[in-house]
């Protein structure tokens, strides 16, 4: 027997709210590899060219990789054997852009360095912009923090246009963090 409707939860409803709002694709939970394989294979049945598909896998990889090494929500993957990042990611689009968003809980002293950080990447033109993925690449890894620090600039590099980031305090060690990055439909 169905629970009363005031505390019910619409799947119906929530999927009329995806495609309203031009919704493709939602992925919330743990981010792994198996993860990763899935997207892929949703994005390849992309309709449009292959180029933005590949650049859209390349965003979403990337978001997933914050996710998966930075989110301070963190749950135990037997697959994997390790604690993983928790968040939600989807794909979307407008009349003109396709739209990735990532979404995952940080403490409040990475959230001040991660908006300075896209502050400063935005502020770059692309030659600049250039200039300091390649500073980047041969600067030593930061200790204790996978990757080389390039995930920003990369992002901003494959679409073209500015990151758009976002804090939402939860409480006084956390704010959750949405980062939205857009590519123009016909950029290819």
């Amino acid at each position: 027997m169905p629970e009363e409707k005031e505390n019910y939860f619409s799947v119906k409803d929530f999927k009329n709210g995806l495609v309203d709002h031009n919704i493709h694709m939602v992925f919330t939970g743990m981010f792994s590899q198996d993860v990763l394989s899935l997207i892929g294979l949703n994005l390849r049945k992309n309709p449009n060219s292959e180029v933005i598909s590949k650049r859209l896998f390349a965003l979403v990889v990337e978001m997933s990789q914050n996710i998966l090494h930075y989110s301070a929500e963190r749950e135990y993957s037997a697959k994997d054997k390790a604690y993983v990042g928790v968040g939600v990611i989807s794909i979307g689009e407008d009349d003109e852009f396709y739209l990735v968003r990532s979404g995952n809980l940080v403490d409040n002293k990475s959230a001040k360095e991660m908006k300075e950080r896209a502050e400063f990447i935005n502020s770059l033109s692309e030659e600049e912009l250039k200039e300091y993925y390649k500073a980047q690449r041969k600067m030593p890894q930061r200790e204790g923090k996978p990757g080389a620090n390039l995930g920003f600039i990369d992002m901003r590099r494959k679409s073209g246009y500015p990151l758009e980031v976002y804090f939402e305090p939860v409480d006084d060690q956390h704010s959750f963090y949405v980062l939205s990055v857009k590519v123009k439909k016909n950029s290819v």
